[in-house]
């Protein structure tokens, strides 16, 4: 295996590592996909707490660059994920990837059916990018159930014919798992950026 880990490469990090910003994930705040229910990160104490910038890593926790500061990762990712100006200071915003699926750019593959609605970062790239996003999505469905018709109208005393019965619904087998989101089974990663 090479050991060139080629500077904006992510990968999933299952170490704990130290928070450097706790605030919500706001890239695209102003869209349908916000996020409404921010908590500070929690550290536990079972474990070892890692400063990966000293070896070449930050988080991808959405925090604004200097684009003088980190050369190499600006060469890399430019203002794909926002971009901004205070008092003269051009800077750049790493990807946001907390509480996040990840998933591979469709590049014309035909996957992806959605791919022209996708959102683009405040400031960032235009819609169907590295870098965009989807909103939580549910695939179009019916359902069809069974209804019971009568045949007709019937005396007093006799009961009426019906074409077929159907059956009560039932309980789903408990514990029933459901969530305010649809979600794969998954576990919690850090998502690190190489910058140098």
């Amino acid at each position: 295996m090479s050991s060139f880990i080629p500077i904006g490469a992510v990968c999933p990090f299952a170490g704990q590592v130290n928070p450097v910003s706790g605030a919500a994930n706001g890239t695209w705040a102003n869209s349908s996909c916000a996020g409404s229910s921010a908590k500070p990160a929690q550290l536990s104490a079972d474990a070892p707490l890692l400063y990966l910038e000293s070896q070449g890593w930050m988080l991808c926790d959405g925090r604004w660059l200097a684009s003088s500061g980190f050369p190499e990762l600006f060469a890399v990712i430019g203002y794909l994920y926002g971009k901004k100006s205070e008092g003269g200071v051009d800077s750049y915003r790493l990807p946001d990837y907390r509480g996040l699926f990840l998933r591979g750019f469709d590049a014309g593959a035909g996957l992806d059916p959605d791919a022209a609605s996708r959102l683009s970062p405040t400031g960032g790239n235009t819609a169907n990018v590295v870098g965009s996003l989807q909103c939580d999505a549910l695939q179009s469905h019916a359902h069809q159930y069974q209804v019971v018709q009568p045949a007709g109208i019937s005396q007093q005393g006799q009961a009426a014919g019906a074409s077929f019965t159907s059956q009560a619904t039932s309980v789903p087998d408990a514990p029933a798992r459901s969530s305010v989101e649809t979600r794969p089974r998954n576990i919690a990663v850090n998502y690190i950026i190489r910058f140098r």
